[in-house]
Parts: structure tokens; C-alpha cells; sequence
């Protein structure tokens, strides 16, 4: 770890993940996270960041490029429950280094020319602003008159007016062409001395806006002139995406085999969550003297004062999730974010498909619920949901509220691999005539979401791919056709 940590630099920098040792200083600028998330963990162990995140295969794969060497066997970290989650991250292309360093060759050769022409044309008009001033705006005027007509009439010209017109589009072209190699110069220079390969909006904020408030001044009568408004203060976040807090339990359902619905308060009864919907959290204990963390998305939303809920199956050899199921109302733990690139807004897609597996369910669901709840939203979402048994669906009175209540924005269908006899919807496991009778076409305005046990999200990439989307790579951005929580 000594050498690690040596290499800790934007221009060198190496990370450990599970015991091996990557230098991914040229993996920088296209990490789809940004740059301030690797230079974080920069020297160090990042494991439990990187399990954290729950990056997909693929993405595990996109390492080996960078690999090192391992650690040796006496500084070995304590082993960290990995996260597989029952979904993927992915994303419509994969990040392929070649395509990114052409993208910005080109963009920077399009600034250039760009520039030149601009600041070119810009010197012309300064070259007949200078002559105007030191001729004469008639002399000017009608040398460019001139210039424009038949070569007839400009044989009627005194050869006085002919070599004053040579000479004055002489200097003219002098100028202008000294101009534009002046022009070149510097914008190349420029080029290579400044950074405008990415504009500064490709980063989100660190600091959530809010919406200013206005309180009425505590002085003076509400009908007086005098009054006046002032902006709030602004609470500190409930939650931090760098520094873990703690949140009592106070209340954990059964609500289904092997899967809990927790209550965690937050500090104050009015608080809220502050969670940008489709984004996550993160939990972590410590289980057996060692570190264990895993990420979660929140049922409840920013109208759920006072409280985060999560729907939790629990594993068997699951580390957290037993523990979670072993806590009593009134314990602690530990809680960090949002998490995630997905931040839905109205304008996201016109129309969204969802395919969920199990617990796979919760990003969907908030999804939905922001959207069916949102009298100005007019998304359109549809959502194949795939369980084992009936019993098993979860939140499914909630699901079917929404649809019966909002029946131009969500629909639902539930696909069993075990109903019993009485089942009246689809069994099996889903498809693509599933998909393509009950989701959206892929279109420019339409999207797929996927959440589920990597088994299912495999095979729905392929179905998705048969049906003209593209298929996915690696890591996953909001902007993707088909987008893996």
C-alpha cells in the first residue's frame, strides 16, 4: 500500500479494488462518474466504494485493461460483502477510448475554424472601418460600389478612380490576410493551453438547488409598504453523499417471504429526504468486525416527512440483509447519498418501459409514483413485473391503485413463473411478445428501464436487442435508449 499511495495524483493515479491494484490515470476523463469520484480513492483501497456503486460485469471486465499487480498477501483488506445487485448498470454504447479522443479532435478542430472565420470576418470589417475613418465613407462607399459592377462600366472610369480602386482592394486583401494568419496563430495556441473539451454543465451539482421561500418579515403590519420578504436559511441536507450519518429503526413488516419493510427516521419530524427520484442510498454496518455496505432504493419519497422506507429481501448468505432482519426498533445505522445517474425529469421520454424481478421493483416504483402523483406529468409508463408466486408481488396494491387511478399514464401487467390455477394473467418468463404487446417501440422518445436478478437482465437485453433497441454496454447514463438501475 506504500507504493499505492504514492500514486495518488490526476496525472497518476491508482486505486485497489479487492486486493488488486489499478492504474486508471487514463481512464480519467471518461468515467462516466466524473473524475472527483476516482480521485477520491486516489492511493487508496476502493473496494467498498466500488461494490457501493454496484457496478455490473462489464464493467469489472473494463478494469482488466489497467490491472497492476495484487497486493501482497500480508496487506490484504478485510474481505467486503460484494454487491450483486439484482440489476445491472449499463449503458446504450459501450466507453470505447479511441471514439471519445476522435470525438474531441474533431470538436476541437470545428472551434478553430470556427473561431478563424469569426474573427476574420471581424478583422474585414475593421479594415473598411480603418480606410472609412482615414479616406472617407464616400471614397469607400463607392470604391465597393464599383467593385460590384460589370467590368463595361469600370473601363469608363478614369484611370485616377481605377488605381485608387486597386489600391484601396490591395490593402484590403493585405489586411485581411495578415488578419486571419494572426488569427490562426492564436487560436491554436489557445487550443492547446485551455481546457474546453467538456463544458462545465456535464457535471452535476454538488450543492442540491432549492426553491427560494419567502417569509414574511417579522416586523411591521402585512398591508404596510414597509413589509419585507427575505430568503430563508437553507437546512443542511438529511443525507451526505460522502459522509455516513446514523438513522434509527423504528418499525420492520414482514410483508412477504424473506422481504421487510423498514422505517428509519430522520433527525426531525418534518424533514425530508432530499432524494433526486430514480437515484439511491446506501447502507452500511459492521457485521463480524468487518465493514459491510450495500445500496437501496428508497419506497418513500420527498412528501414522506420524517422517515426513509425500504423494501429488503433478505439472503441467506446475505451479510447486511440478515443483519438488517436482526435489528430491533430503536438500533442504528449508518446511511449515505443519493447514489446513481438516473434523475428523472418530465421531459426524460414520452413514453417508458419497465421490466422488474422481484425487489428489482423499488427504483420502478418511485419512478411511478413521482410521475402518477405529478398532475403536470404526462409520461407514459408501462411495466411488465416477473415473480415466482402471487404472493410474492410486492407493493401490489399500490401498483394497481395507480393504474386504476391514472389510467392514461400506467399500466401494469404481473408475469408468474409458478400461478396456481386461478391465475388469470401472463405466466412464464417474460419475453419479447410480452414486451413487444405490452412496452413502447423503441423510438427516440421512448425508453426501457431494467431492474432485476442478473439472469433475467440478461436475457432481457437480448430480447430488447431483437426489437430494434440497442444493446447496452457496460456502465449506464440517464441519457441511454435502455438504462439498468
Amino acid at each position: 500500500m506504500d507504493e499505492v499511495k504514492k500514486h495518488s495524483r490526476k496525472d497518476d493515479l491508482w486505486v485497489v479494488v479487492h486486493n488488486k491494484v489499478y492504474d486508471i490515470t487514463k481512464y480519467l476523463d471518461d468515467h462516466p462518474g466524473g473524475i472527483e469520484v476516482l480521485v477520491e480513492v486516489a492511493g487508496a483501497d476502493a473496494t467498498e466504494a466500488f461494490e457501493e456503486i454496484g457496478h455490473s460485469e462489464e464493467a469489472r471486465e473494463a478494469l482488466e485493461p489497467f490491472y497492476v499487480g495484487d497486493l501482497p498477501p500480508d496487506e490484504h483488506a478485510d474481505a467486503i460483502e460484494i454487491y450483486r445487485p439484482t440489476f445491472e448498470t449499463v449503458a446504450q454504447s459501450s466507453t470505447v477510448l479511441a471514439d471519445a479522443l476522435r470525438k474531441k479532435q474533431k470538436a476541437l478542430i470545428n472551434r478553430v475554424v470556427g473561431t478563424v472565420f469569426k474573427l476574420g470576418a471581424t478583422g474585414g470589417v475593421g479594415a473598411v472601418a480603418f480606410l472609412t475613418y482615414t479616406r472617407g465613407w464616400k471614397t469607400v462607399a463607392e470604391t465597393l460600389s464599383l467593385s460590384s459592377l460589370s467590368s463595361r462600366i469600370l473601363r469608363r472610369l478614369p484611370a485616377s478612380s481605377k488605381e485608387s480602386n486597386s489600391t484601396f482592394w490591395a490593402g484590403f486583401g493585405i489586411a485581411t490576410a495578415a488578419n486571419l494568419v494572426l488569427t490562426a496563430g492564436l487560436g491554436m495556441y489557445a487550443s492547446t493551453k485551455l481546457d474546453v473539451q467538456h463544458e462545465f454543465t456535464r457535471h452535476a451539482p454538488r450543492r442540491k438547488k432549492q426553491a427560494d421561500r419567502i417569509v414574511p418579515y417579522p416586523h411591521g403590519n402585512p398591508n404596510s409598504s414597509t413589509q419585507k420578504t427575505v430568503k430563508a436559511p437553507s437546512k443542511e441536507p438529511v443525507i451526505d453523499p460522502k459522509t455516513w450519518r446514523n438513522f434509527k429503526l423504528t418499525k420492520k413488516t414482514l410483508v412477504s417471504p424473506n422481504v421487510y419493510r423498514f422505517v428509519f427516521a430522520l433527525p426531525n419530524p418534518d424533514d425530508s429526504l432530499g432524494l433526486p427520484i430514480g437515484q439511491h442510498i446506501a447502507l452500511r454496518a459492521t457485521v463480524a468486525g468487518k465493514p459491510v455496505a450495500r445500496s437501496y432504493t428508497p419506497v418513500s419519497n420527498d412528501s414522506d416527512s420524517g422517515r426513509i422506507e425500504l423494501l429488503v429481501k433478505v439472503y441467506p448468505a446475505g451479510l447486511l440483509t440478515n443483519h438488517l432482519a436482526n435489528m430491533n426498533e430503536g438500533d442504528m445505522i449508518k446511511i449515505r447519498g443519493p447514489k446513481g445517474a438516473m434523475q428523472y425529469s418530465r421531459s426524460y421520454a414520452s413514453e417508458i418501459g419497465m421490466i422488474a424481478g422481484g425487489t428489482g421493483i423499488t427504483p420502478m416504483y418511485q419512478l411511478i409514483r413521482a410521475i402518477c402523483e405529478d398532475k403536470e406529468d404526462n409520461t407514459k409508463v408501462s411495466l411488465l413485473y416477473a415473480n415466482n408466486t402471487e404472493e410474492d408481488i410486492l407493493l401490489r396494491e399500490e401498483l394497481e391503485n395507480f393504474a386504476t387511478e391514472n389510467p392514461h399514464k400506467f399500466k401494469v401487467q404481473h408475469v408468474l413463473t409458478q400461478a396456481s390455477d386461478k391465475w388469470t394473467g401472463l405466466r412464464g418468463f417474460v419475453n419479447q411478445d410480452m414486451i413487444k404487446e405490452h412496452l413502447a417501440p423503441a423510438t427516440d422518445s421512448s425508453k426501457v428501464l431494467l431492474c432485476g436478478p442478473p439472469p433475467m437482465v440478461n436475457a432481457m437485453k437480448k430480447n430488447l436487442a431483437g426489437l430494434g433497441w440497442k444493446e447496452p454496454g457496460a456502465i449506464s447514463k440517464a441519457s441511454d435508449a435502455v438504462f439498468l438501475f
